[in-house]
């Protein structure tokens, strides 16, 4: 039974590393940051799930597998999974555009760090090699429910994002995303408490069944099959916009012209360039225009534009 646990875990991981993949060379074509930020959060949790199929493999397969090893590839399980949430959460917060999100993830970062200290620090994990015992300290369940409680603002500032973009394109990839980082939630939340108990961990073999390895399954086929039929944000052949889209949605003729110079294809500083204004000021223009027109990013708009002529 753990062979086949194995077996699927590995069948999971390649195929997270082929959405990966997509998404990663998408976020450098088109420069999207958002799709940047998504690729991180995927990445780690792709290497969080090679850890925790090492630690099975080496379990049942290595016979000198020692403790000290076992603890040593638990930390840095551990450590994933906290960098995952951080991810998760600068991801959403970034999406939302809040004015001081930069500063609310940094803030969640430098904690998440602390975390990480507790948990490998005396006050929180204590290794007895001679027993095969770890020692589970209140520093340990501090950094635990941190990670809780993070994970919490994310989950929430997630179904708010799936609210705002309910009746766009990013739908699906939104709820798709949500879909396993839920699950895992609810993982998290259930172990949690299931172990506050405790105070002693054993080496042992992880048997145990990933839940939210599910999702992010059929999330990633999802998003291969997403990707490979994600169009490039390619310039138009007209600069021209007609009135009735411009009224319909209050574009001013500063807004206008930016409209035009992404139309043509230009970057943010081509744009800051060509109509010598800062980079800053196409940054605020750019955000006005979105939230006129309701989109998201370049892709959106063009694809708006598009469909208006």
């Amino acid at each position: 039974m753990d062979h086949l646990l194995i077996a699927y875990d590995i069948l999971v991981i390649i195929i997270g590393f082929a959405a990966l993949s997509n998404a990663v060379i998408w976020a450098l074509r088109t420069g999207r940051n958002d799709l940047g930020n998504f690729s991180i959060v995927y990445a780690l949790y792709t290497l969080m799930l090679v850890i925790l199929v090492l630690k099975k493999y080496l379990f049942i397969n290595v016979t000198a597998y020692s403790a000290q090893a076992w603890y040593y590839v638990s930390g840095m399980y551990q450590v994933l999974n906290f960098a995952v949430v951080i991810a998760t959460l600068n991801y959403f917060l970034d999406a939302h555009q809040f004015r001081f999100g930069r500063r609310v993830s940094a803030v969640f970062l430098v904690l998440m760090l602390v975390g990480d200290g507790l948990i490998f620090s005396p006050f929180g994990v204590t290794f007895d090699a001679s027993k095969n015992i770890i020692h589970l300290g209140t520093g340990f369940w501090i950094a635990a429910g941190w990670r809780i409680l993070s994970f919490t603002c994310a989950i929430v500032l997630g179904y708010w994002l799936l609210s705002r973009v309910w009746k766009t394109e990013k739908r699906l990839f939104t709820l798709g995303l949500l879909g396993f980082a839920s699950v895992g939630y609810v993982e998290s939340v259930f172990g949690f408490f299931r172990g506050f108990s405790k105070t002693t961990a054993v080496l042992k073999a992880e048997s145990g069944f990933l839940y939210s390895s599910v999702p992010y399954l059929i999330y990633g086929i999802f998003l291969i099959v997403y990707f490979l039929r994600y169009p490039l944000s390619a310039p138009l052949g007209s600069e021209e916009i007609s009135q009735e889209f411009l009224s319909k949605y209050g574009v001013t003729e500063r807004e206008k012209e930016l409209i035009v110079k992404v139309m043509q294809g230009k970057s943010n500083a081509d744009i800051a360039r060509e109509l010598f204004i800062s980079l800053a000021t196409v940054k605020t223009h750019l955000h006005n225009i979105y939230r006129k027109l309701g989109v998201d990013s370049r892709y959106d708009l063009l694809a708006k534009v598009r469909s208006s002529q």
